[in-house]
């Protein structure tokens, strides 16, 4: 069994949304503007048959999520039960290869129409989308205009193709195979649009197809045709088009309405705040408006109010789980955390903030003692030594002041400002300390094990050379500088 969210599953998902939605723009295509040349297309016909029943047998042997018990279901019988009484023959009904029977039957030729049952592969399109976007985490917003863009898309190129193929069935149907010669006299008694002078001078597929796009897009908006429609077929496809035009009208205004709603909704009463508090009236200057409209804008692109409103409404246990999941990096990337108990390192992680420095903000001064531990979530800081020369840069998963927690009293001997806007997580020596009061042993052990690597610990200038180890070894911001001073 192919498991739901698997590698394979993924990649087949994501290959089978971009090959369907080229089946369903060339299936139109052979009906409508190879109508009677059945042998040149009937091949690549088959060919796409062929890959829409791999795909429904991938879905026999695919397991499914089960959001009632929040379980996957890997079981054969269940998965292929389920898929058979679900939408197994809408995705039958499309492939049968019934282009079999009108090579060997030329008195068969009406079942290449059911092609048109290809219409109904919109449904897996949809749902290969939805799953696409759940899986890399897809904007929302655009997530919502590409699926509109392709169902707009996707009616749009159909009525245009059956606009022309319509008028073809119906003369093939009463016998009127002169009918589909185009005459050089118009006669003006249910002739159809596509027998006009208009479209006599239409001598390639694609004229005639921007003739037909065009004429749908009229049709679909109830515009006045510029071409009067005589033949009782037209007239019936277009009374259907003008009313599946206003549908459609109808439910496109009410999907961007609700997207216009949501976009940037957090910001928006954000922006709204800032201007009715600050901005307006205790009269700031613009560039501390624009500092401060910087701050929000990032704070909510970060989902800081959700994670918080989320965070504070969990269960204790729960809310544990949470902020372990969102503050693993730092618990994998200090090398002080991992001499610490679960225990003891979970009540640490409550006590971790998250705060944002936008450009050019400090983060720590040279000369002053160091009474926390940063650890840089996102963005990139500059170090600079006292004598104010860069030194290096560090970006996410860096951390500096560990010894801070351990030690009291140490110095900084470097300064720290924010390159580009950063998130930082901060722990204090004070709630280090006040978490390991009732284990006295364990500060002392910490204290001689952050001794013990301060001797293994290289110096800032050599860290600073070496970039590819920035990542893991740039607490030795403080540590080299200690270690130095204990040389002296």
């Amino acid at each position: 069994m192919i498991h739901p969210f698997s590698t394979f599953r993924i990649y087949w998902e994501f290959a089978m949304l971009l090959f369907t939605i080229v089946a369903l723009l060339v299936t139109p295509v052979f009906l409508a503007f190879y109508f009677d040349k059945f042998e040149k297309w009937y091949l690549y016909n088959l060919a796409i048959d062929a890959v829409f029943i791999c795909d429904i047998v991938i879905w026999f042997f695919t397991g499914y999520y089960d959001s009632r018990t929040q379980l996957i279901v890997m079981d054969p019988t269940f998965a292929m039960s389920k898929y058979l009484r679900g939408f197994f023959i809408v995705d039958i009904l499309p492939v049968l290869p019934l282009e079999l029977f009108i090579v060997l039957f030329e008195s068969l030729w009406y079942l290449a129409s059911l092609n048109l049952l290809k219409i109904l592969r919109m449904r897996t399109t949809i749902i290969y989308l939805s799953r696409l976007y759940h899986v890399y985490q897809i904007n929302f917003h655009l997530y919502k205009i590409m699926e509109i863009g392709i169902i707009v898309i996707m009616c749009v190129h159909w009525t245009a193709c059956l606009e022309y193929y319509l008028p073809l069935m119906v003369a093939k149907i009463a016998g009127q195979d002169d009918a589909l010669v185009i005459e050089k006299v118009y006669i003006e008694i249910c002739r159809s649009w596509i027998q006009s002078p208009y479209m006599a001078k239409r001598k390639t597929r694609r004229a005639i197809y921007i003739s037909c796009v065009n004429r749908a897009i009229i049709s679909l908006t109830g515009s006045k045709h510029y071409l009067n429609m005589l033949a009782p077929e037209d007239i019936a496809y277009n009374l259907i088009l003008t009313i599946f035009g206003f549908l459609g009208f109808v439910y496109l205004l009410a999907r961007f309405s609700q997207l216009t709603t949501t976009f940037h909704s957090t910001s928006k009463r954000h922006m709204k705040l800032i201007q009715q508090l600050y901005t307006r009236y205790k009269e700031l200057s613009q560039p501390l408006q624009r500092q401060l409209t910087a701050y929000y804008q990032y704070r909510n692109k970060k989902g800081f109010e959700t994670d918080k409103l989320i965070i504070n409404h969990v269960s204790p246990y729960l809310r544990e789980k949470l902020l372990l999941h969102k503050y693993q990096r730092l618990v994998k990337n200090v090398e002080l955390f991992k001499h610490l108990p679960e225990v003891v390192l979970t009540q640490l992680i409550g006590t971790v903030r998250s705060e944002i420095f936008m450009t050019n903000d400090v983060l720590i001064t040279a000369g002053t003692n160091g009474d926390a531990l940063y650890f840089i979530a996102s963005g990139t800081v500059a170090v600079y030594n006292i004598m104010g020369r860069e030194m290096c840069h560090l970006e996410d998963g860096a951390y500096f002041g560990e010894l801070s927690l351990v030690l009291e009293d140490e110095p900084r001997l470097v300064k720290i400002v924010a390159v580009e806007n950063s998130e930082v997580y901060i722990l204090s020596r004070v709630d280090f300390n006040r978490v390991l009061v009732p284990y006295p042993d364990l500060l002392n052990y910490l204290q001689e094990v952050t001794l013990v690597n301060l001797e293994q610990t290289p110096g800032l200038e050599k860290i600073c050379e070496d970039r590819d180890s920035l990542l893991s070894v740039s607490g030795g911001v403080n540590i080299s500088g200690i270690k130095a001073k204990r040389k002296d």
